[in-house]
């Protein structure tokens, strides 16, 4: 599975680049849905290709790394949407058009609810029902996509995923924008223009925070973790601190892999030392 990471490690880097592209946002949008689309181009012609060895392998893609490219596809989409719409409009009629967006994402995940559960807190009893292509099914508002006509490189629940992954980051850029126009003195308060890109999920970073504060790594553990979170946010850019507590009960509710992203780490950095023994 390592030439599919590498596709994703590959577009994380290109996106890591787009303030370098222009100062325009519109621009630094269609440069990111061109990367977008490469990758997940590379990634269908290796699946059509070399396919997968067993069935946990096929999960994995469809559930993790499929996503991590098409969760920012339509992501930027949406943005690019966004950013058109809101051109020219004065700051009470943006506020109130940010607004409504968020209220309409809000609305989307709290009616899948369990599937959003599903995807926050890695659960694995229903995988093979839900990425493993012979169990496909079309969901309704797919049903003229030009997604379906793929169908080596097809699941529903990728599709879920994705828009998840999707929701999650709007939600954030959304929350930014909001405190740009109500605060406008101050567009950089949650570490907005960072040099430093975090290309996990905000609950990755949430899980190290947990970890450093129970090990008491930082200031002998008398920094709190909503200060910890502020300072992790500060340094990547992302807001966390009002999610902190939140992302602890997400941890606590999984029912296997607790410290997934822990153990993800202790295995690429053991991999790539055994690497260097050989």
């Amino acid at each position: 599975m390592e030439m599919y990471w590498d596709i994703i490690f590959e577009l994380k880097m290109e996106l890591s680049k787009i303030e370098a592209v222009s100062n325009n946002t519109i621009d630094q949008v269609e440069y990111a849905i061109g990367h977008c689309k490469i990758a997940l181009e590379k990634l269908r012609k290796l699946v059509v290709v070399k396919g997968f060895p067993d069935r946990e392998s096929e999960i994995l893609f469809f559930k993790e790394i499929k996503p991590a490219a098409y969760g920012r596809l339509l992501y930027y989409q949406l943005v690019f949407e966004i950013e058109s719409k809101r051109r020219n409009a004065d700051v009470m009629l943006t506020k109130r058009y940010l607004q409504n967006c968020l209220y309409k994402i809000n609305e989307f995940m709290e009616k899948r609810h369990l599937k959003v559960q599903y995807y926050r807190c890695g659960y694995k009893h229903l995988d093979e029902q839900y990425f493993l292509r012979s169990n496909a099914e079309i969901p309704l508002e797919l049903k003229d996509s030009r997604e379906l006509l793929d169908e080596a490189f097809f699941t529903w629940h990728d599709h879920t995923f994705s828009v998840i992954m999707a929701n999650e980051m709007l939600l954030d850029y959304l929350g930014k924008e909001i405190e740009k126009l109500e605060n406008p003195g101050n567009n950089n308060v949650n570490g907005a223009n960072s040099s430093y890109l975090w290309c996990g999920k905000k609950i990755d970073l949430a899980e190290l925070i947990y970890a450093l504060h129970y090990a008491k790594m930082v200031n002998g553990g008398k920094t709190t973790i909503r200060e910890l979170a502020g300072m992790f946010g500060q340094l990547f850019g992302v807001e966390l601190s009002k999610d902190i507590y939140r992302f602890h009960a997400e941890i606590q509710q999984r029912k296997i892999d607790r410290t997934k992203f822990l153990d993800f780490l202790r295995s690429v950095l053991q991999q790539r030392l055994d690497e260097d023994n050989e």
